[in-house]
C-alpha cells in the first residue's frame, strides 16, 4: 500500500498557495528622541493603538537630532518627531514629507523649555545677569524660543553672551560646575538643575507657539489618506488616555523620556494637544526667524510643508 502522506502534504501546500493572503499592517518608522513630547506615540504603542489601525509602528531613538536628521534623509525612516525649525530644513533639502501634527505646543503650567541659573548666578536680578554667558544651541529651535524669551522679559537679543555648547548634557554639567551663568534647558533637566541648587530665570510656557511636530511621508496622504488619518485616530486616543489617567502611564514616562530617578515620583504628566496642524501665522513667524538667520533662502509655501488634510 502505498503512503497517502506525501499526497496529503502536497494537496496541504496547495491550499497554502491558493488561498487569499491576509492583510499586512502598514508599517511605518517612526524616528524619535527621548524626550518628554514623545510620550503620546510611546503609549499608542504600548496600548495597541496604532496596532488596533492596522499600523506597524516601530518607534527608532536616536541620541541626537542630528542622527535622527539623517536617517529621514537617507530613507531609513518613514516618519518623524522634531521642532519646526529642523523639519523646515530637511524639506527644504527635498525629504518628502508632511507636517502630520503638532505634537507639543508651549502650555501655561507646562514648561518644556526655559533658561536655567547656575547655583552662583541663581540669586542674580536680571539687571544683575546682563551680558552673562548663556550656553544654548544656535540655529535651533531653542535659540528661535530664547530669542522670544528675551523679547517677553524686555530685554534685546544680546542682553546676554550666548555661548555655543550643542550637547544638553554637557551644558547642565557646565551650569552646574559654574562655569556658564546660564543655560537653555529642556525638562526634566530645567527641574533637574532647579533640585540641584541652580534656579530658573525664565520658562517658554506662555509663549503660545507650537514647538515640536510629528512628521510622515508623502507616501501615507495618498489614496484618501487613509494611513494617515488611522495614524491620527490611534494618536488622539493615546492623548485621551495620558489626559484621563495620568499616573497610569508614569512609569513608562520615566522609563521612555528619561525623567531623572530623583524626580521620576513628582514630575507632572504633560496635558498634551489633541491633533492639529500649526497655523500659518505661526509658520510664518518660525520661517521668517530662519530667513532672518540665513537658514531658508525665502518663505516656503505652506502646501509644500504642511498636511493637505486636517486631522
Amino acid at each position: 500500500m502505498r503512503n497517502p502522506l506525501p499526497a496529503a502534504l502536497l494537496i496541504l501546500c496547495l491550499v497554502i498557495l491558493t488561498a487569499p493572503a491576509k492583510a499586512q499592517d502598514v508599517r511605518i518608522r517612526f524616528g524619535i528622541l527621548p524626550v518628554l513630547d514623545t510620550l503620546p506615540l510611546q503609549v499608542a504603542v504600548t496600548d495597541g493603538l496604532f496596532a488596533g489601525q492596522g499600523l506597524d509602528v516601530e518607534l527608532i531613538p536616536f541620541a541626537s537630532a542630528l542622527e535622527r536628521d539623517t536617517a529621514m534623509q537617507t530613507g531609513q525612516l518613514d516618519g518623524y518627531f522634531g521642532d519646526l525649525i529642523a523639519t523646515y530644513m530637511l524639506i527644504n533639502q527635498n525629504v518628502p514629507m508632511y507636517i502630520a501634527l503638532t505634537s507639543w505646543r508651549t502650555s501655561p503650567g507646562y514648561p518644556m523649555f526655559g533658561i536655567a541659573l547656575s547655583p552662583g548666578a541663581r540669586d542674580r536680578t536680571l539687571a544683575e545677569l546682563k551680558g552673562s554667558n548663556l550656553g544654548i544651541s544656535k540655529s535651533t529651535i531653542m535659540e528661535f524660543l530664547a530669542d522670544k524669551m528675551e523679547a517677553r522679559l524686555g530685554v534685546g537679543t544680546g542682553y546676554f553672551s550666548r555661548m555655543e555648547v550643542k550637547k544638553i548634557p554637557i551644558r547642565l554639567q557646565m551650569l552646574m560646575a559654574d562655569q556658564i551663568d546660564a543655560a537653555f534647558l529642556p525638562e526634566p533637566l530645567l527641574s533637574l538643575a532647579r533640585l540641584k541648587g541652580g534656579g530658573v530665570l525664565v520658562t517658554a510656557d506662555n509663549l503660545d507657539v507650537p514647538l515640536t511636530v510629528l512628521c510622515l511621508h508623502r507616501k501615507y496622504f495618498s489614496d484618501g489618506a487613509e494611513t494617515y488619518v488611522r495614524f491620527v485616530t490611534a494618536y488622539k486616543e493615546a492623548v485621551e488616555r495620558l489626559a484621563a489617567d495620568p499616573e497610569k502611564y508614569r512609569a513608562l514616562m520615566a522609563e521612555v523620556c528619561r525623567i531623572p530617578q530623583p524626580l521620576a515620583a513628582e514630575f507632572p504628566v504633560y496635558r498634551y494637544p489633541l491633533p492639529a496642524l500649526p497655523a500659518d501665522s505661526e509658520l510664518d513667524e518660525v520661517q521668517d526667524w530662519m530667513i532672518a538667520k540665513g537658514l531658508l533662502r525665502e518663505r516656503m509655501p505652506n502646501e509644500i510643508a504642511l498636511s493637505p488634510i486636517i486631522p
